[in-house]
């Protein structure tokens, strides 16, 4: 039987691990990012802000990439993101050693991979529960900065999950 895509008119209620209201192993945090719901453990008397997104088409997701640049994104680059090491001390040496048109090439792609995540998140985020207005704006505003970076890789996590995996990903 043919498989066909994640209808993108369901909405699913997501939080992310760097919310003060929750308290989440390592473990636990990757079982939630990978679609375990019930592994989301929240502090008592205590209540997370919650993410609504959507799945994204095959068309919603070929135009974000267009959209971030994917005809013109570093091919060097997305090589250089692929190789690079896994261990962070060695991954800083490797990054250190490479030549000015490396480095410049592996900065170009992986400004083409934030325009992706911003793109996606931007299209897939429903609302914020608790804030009126554009769900992007909510995204934008969270302090301190690594938390609102952290909260846009996670819900592009889930995003991504949603859309390409279908009902065993939900």
């Amino acid at each position: 039987m043919l498989k066909f895509s994640t209808t993108t008119t369901i909405e699913i209620k997501i939080a992310v691990s760097c919310d003060p209201a929750l308290d989440m192993t390592s473990a636990e945090i990757t079982a939630y990012l990978q679609g375990d719901f019930d592994s989301l453990k929240i502090k008592q008397d205590q209540a997370p802000t919650y993410f609504f997104i959507k799945p994204l088409s095959p068309s919603d997701r070929e135009e974000i990439e267009i959209k971030a640049g994917a005809y013109t994104r570093s091919e060097l680059g997305r090589m250089l993101f692929v190789e690079q090491p896994d261990d962070q001390k060695k991954r800083a040496y490797w990054q250190d050693s490479l030549s000015d048109q490396e480095k410049n090439a592996f900065a170009q792609y992986q400004a083409y991979l934030n325009r992706v995540y911003a793109e996606t998140a931007k299209k897939a985020l429903v609302k914020v529960e608790g804030f009126d207005g554009n769900a992007w704006d909510a995204i934008q505003s969270i302090k301190p900065d690594h938390h609102r970076i952290q909260t846009i890789a996670e819900i592009v996590t889930h995003i991504q999950r949603i859309s390409l995996l279908g009902d065993e990903g939900k």
